[in-house]
């Protein structure tokens, strides 16, 4: 299988679909499609996992007050009432010990307090919005709680908008947290379990802080939630979520167990990708999860094309509307004119399709384009993807070079991936 990519510039025919607002180039989806591949159900605000046993919790504690209560029918107004009252405390505790805007809500301003210092505990009184401040939005913790595309703590309710079940796994988040809420008898039956509307003060949200900040969890909810996100037995299997999360999360354990020192993120990408340990020494990931680097090596590359073409894109609006370069000629003699192919191991090549024939001799398959970039014969696309962001930031133009050395790249990992890589054909590369 090759695939193709052209050997000279051209025009794209006129977009005859709905605008893509901030995404022009069509790449996001992209991106979000293999992040759903390699680790799905977990988005990209899941700092903590405290909020997912306090939403597994409001939901069971929910319905466990309705039982003692003989509420047969409970109303959507019930149930929201009651999720308010418990994440406005969460998230009012939260903006009162600081937590960098690690759980939504913490930028709503208390309303004016009564006598006794007590204030509501309604959304509305916070002027808090359901879709973008609450943990079960879609912005936050709500994606990944539910079933069929997240951990599955919490699965809705048939006929019932807004009201949700635990799990198996759901439920033992919510036990545990709940033997740790009710070590504060007094906070827990006042403000927590009860289906009455209550007030409450700061000093209860600083105290009921001490019982659920998301720094620290218990042992059980520990358990619940790795059965939920990882399985040894599930690693290889790309038909459940379950497996192919804890086949990422395999690759990157035994990549840590390569590293003689502490990595952080970016080095564990990276390494993930490249098979090197944190100290340059190559190594090579067992056999069942070859496939697994490859393909993460594929989302890396993917990353770094969006980059380099968004950046691009960047470039080519700057020449025209701040710069007044509104002929192509003009700004390809411009561009042209900060190039430098020795720069990117290009030097005496003029041609594009040169430059593509020159990357393409360092490898035949990716096997052979993680070697040549080990040895440095191909450029390491993590430190291409640094310094575009770097120049990006700081205003240098050379940030354009930089980028279509970046495309270039990409398109040399195209041509070696060919049946190992069904990801790089997403979004409509052309193959034959």
């Amino acid at each position: 299988m090759t695939v193709h990519s052209p050997d000279h510039p051209f025009f794209l025919p006129q977009r005859t679909g709905e605008n893509s607002g901030v995404d022009f180039l069509g790449l996001r989806q992209v991106n979000l499609d293999m992040m759903a591949e390699m680790i799905p159900s977990i988005n990209n605000v899941t700092d903590y996992i405290r909020p997912f046993s306090l939403m597994s919790w409001v939901f069971w504690k929910f319905h466990d007050l309705c039982d003692e209560s003989g509420v047969e029918e409970p109303s959507r107004d019930e149930i929201d009432r009651f999720r308010e009252r418990i994440e406005v405390l969460f998230s009012w505790g939260a903006k009162l010990h600081e937590t960098s805007g690690r759980v939504p809500g913490t930028g709503a301003v208390p309303p004016n307090a009564s006598s006794n210092g007590r204030v509501p505990l309604a959304f509305k009184d916070w002027k808090r919005v359901q879709d973008s401040t609450s943990l079960i939005a879609a912005l936050w913790y709500g994606p990944a709680s539910k079933i069929v595309t997240g951990l599955g703590f919490l699965m809705p309710v048939p006929g019932y908008t807004g009201f949700f079940r635990t799990t198996g796994a759901g439920t033992r988040l919510a036990e545990a947290l709940d033997a740790q809420l009710c070590q504060d008898q007094e906070l827990y039956g006042r403000l927590l379990a009860t289906l009455e509307a209550v007030t409450a003060s700061e000093d209860d949200a600083v105290a009921l802080w001490e019982l659920w900040s998301p720094e620290e969890i218990t042992e059980g909810e520990r358990e619940a939630f790795a059965s939920a996100l990882h399985s040894t037995d599930e690693i290889g299997n790309t038909n459940t979520l379950l497996g192919r999360r804890s086949t990422t999360l395999a690759l990157a354990i035994h990549h840590l167990t390569q590293c003689s020192s502490a990595v952080d993120a970016h080095e564990t990408r990276s390494g993930m990708a490249l098979s090197v340990s944190n100290d340059g020494k190559p190594y090579d990931p067992p056999e069942e999860l070859v496939a697994a680097r490859n393909n993460w090596l594929t989302l890396q590359i993917r990353q770094l094309q969006r980059l380099s073409m968004e950046c691009l894109l960047s470039w080519c609006e700057g020449s025209i509307l701040e710069d007044r370069v509104t002929e192509t000629s003009a700004m390809a003699e411009r561009f042209s004119a900060g190039w430098d192919g020795c720069e990117h191991g290009l030097d005496g090549t003029e041609t594009l399709d040169a430059m593509i024939a020159t990357l393409d001799e360092q490898a035949s398959d990716i096997n052979d384009f993680i070697q040549a970039v080990q040895e440095e014969r191909l450029s390491d696309p993590f430190e291409l993807i640094d310094s575009i962001q770097e120049l990006f930031e700081n205003s240098d133009p050379a940030y354009a070079q930089f980028s279509f050395a970046g495309i270039l790249l990409c398109v040399t990992y195209a041509g070696v991936a060919g049946d190992d890589a069904r990801l790089v054909r997403l979004g409509g590369l052309v193959v034959s």
